[in-house]
């Protein structure tokens, strides 16, 4: 069975010319009709071009007609670990880490270069003493819907590059993109609504990287959390 197109607008782009990982894997499992969604980045996602969603057994595969799978979805059990909150932000804290040698300085989520109310400008900074990467985030109008709820594939977006973040510490001067994903959102924020966003890495195995991103209120409330598979791309 294959489902209408979906498409990636060129504003959520990740590395230039494709979109934002957690953000395609967040339209993506919006197809997929399941409380927790696994999505498998195979190619990077195309920004601006028709992509079909085709149930294929037990998983949903992504693809511009008649060409190569860019993304695999399925339905999991297994929970996502959730993160503690972080809510105070020292001040103290060293600069955020994309300030430096940003690889992809447009992307949607963490870019420097995006200008505020475009990109999410999420820049997660180091906590003394905590293998914790931390920010504040408040959504504007322009990723909600119209009642003022954040749309779910822009929280997958804000909890992508923090973990991606937290993996770039594993490999020093080095680069990794997305490879898979998997979100639950308890509830979407509201517009104006203050976030803190929270990740780490616990594991590497070869190229492959393991992340944990959390989003919160700046009062402790659970929004939302995923994990992650990012690949070293400079091996």
């Amino acid at each position: 069975m294959t489902e209408p197109s979906l498409m990636f607008p060129g504003r959520f782009n990740g590395p230039p010319g494709s979109a934002n990982g957690g953000y395609a894997c967040g339209v993506i499992a919006g197809h997929v009709p399941a409380d927790l969604v696994e999505v498998t980045l195979l190619h990077p996602p195309p920004l601006d071009t028709a992509l079909l969603v085709e149930e294929t057994g037990p998983v949903y595969e992504v693809r511009p007609a008649g060409g190569d799978v860019v993304a695999v979805a399925k339905p999991v059990d297994e929970p996502v670990e959730v993160l503690p909150p972080v809510l105070d932000i020292p001040v103290d804290a060293e600069g955020a880490v994309t300030d430096a040698n940003h690889p992809f300085r447009s992307c949607f989520t963490c870019g420097p270069d995006r200008e505020p109310g475009d990109g999410l400008r999420i820049f997660v900074k180091r906590l003394p003493g905590q293998s914790i990467l931390a920010d504040l985030w408040t959504p504007d109008e322009s990723l909600a819907d119209d009642d003022g709820a954040v749309r779910p594939e822009i929280v997958w977006a804000a909890l992508d590059c923090p973990g991606g973040w937290a993996a770039f510490n594993r490999i020093p001067g080095g680069v990794a993109v997305l490879g898979r994903m998997t979100a639950r959102i308890d509830r979407v924020p509201y517009v104006g609504e203050q976030c803190v966003v929270v990740a780490t890495s616990d594991w590497r195995d070869g190229r492959k990287i393991g992340a944990h991103s959390a989003l919160y209120t700046a009062d402790g409330e659970p929004l939302a959390a995923a994990r992650a598979v990012w690949i070293d791309s400079t091996v």
